[in-house]
């Protein structure tokens, strides 16, 4: 079973890395923290089946999905082309916000498949061990470094087109 203690030192140990990987999905403070809560409040609801050891496993596990399922959503709202205020979505003042190299980025990323994101988002960003990252996505060391690699150097050319 979960104690209190445990699942608030998880949370003071990845609120930092699981703002940073989420950060780049959304570009939103406010959308980063709430999934960040609403993970770590689906764990301490089910804390009598999580063991102490594999809760930064599962936390990662389900900031990932809700991320995953979060963006879908806003690409659903976007399809059908859903007013940005009734959607709950960034407005011009928030696009103002971001500085023109975060723009830049964020355009790259957004770019790039799914999985391509998703690997250096979680590796470059949030600064997930390489081993870690490749069982949480269930493939191989090798095939993680190869897969980040052509990431890499897919988002370099993304942002070399935009110059």
């Amino acid at each position: 079973m979960l104690s209190r203690p445990a699942l608030e030192a998880a949370y003071l140990r990845l609120e930092k890395p699981l703002y940073n990987y989420l950060y780049r999905w959304f570009w939103d403070p406010e959308t980063c923290r709430d999934l960040i809560h609403d993970a770590f409040e689906r764990i301490w609801r089910k804390r009598e089946r999580v063991d102490e050891a594999g809760v930064e496993a599962l936390a990662w596990t389900v900031v990932i999905n809700l991320a995953r399922n979060h963006h879908r959503r806003a690409r659903l709202v976007e399809w059908i082309g859903l007013p940005l205020g009734l959607s709950g979505g960034r407005g011009p003042d928030a696009e103002a916000e971001l500085g023109e190299r975060d723009r830049r980025l964020r355009d790259a990323l957004e770019a790039l498949p799914a999985s391509a994101r998703e690997i250096l988002l979680l590796d470059i960003f949030a600064g997930v061990p390489r081993q870690r990252l490749a069982g949480m996505l269930g493939i191989p060391a090798g095939t993680l470094a190869s897969r980040k690699h052509a990431a890499v150097n897919r988002l370099k050319e993304l942002l070399d087109d935009e110059d």
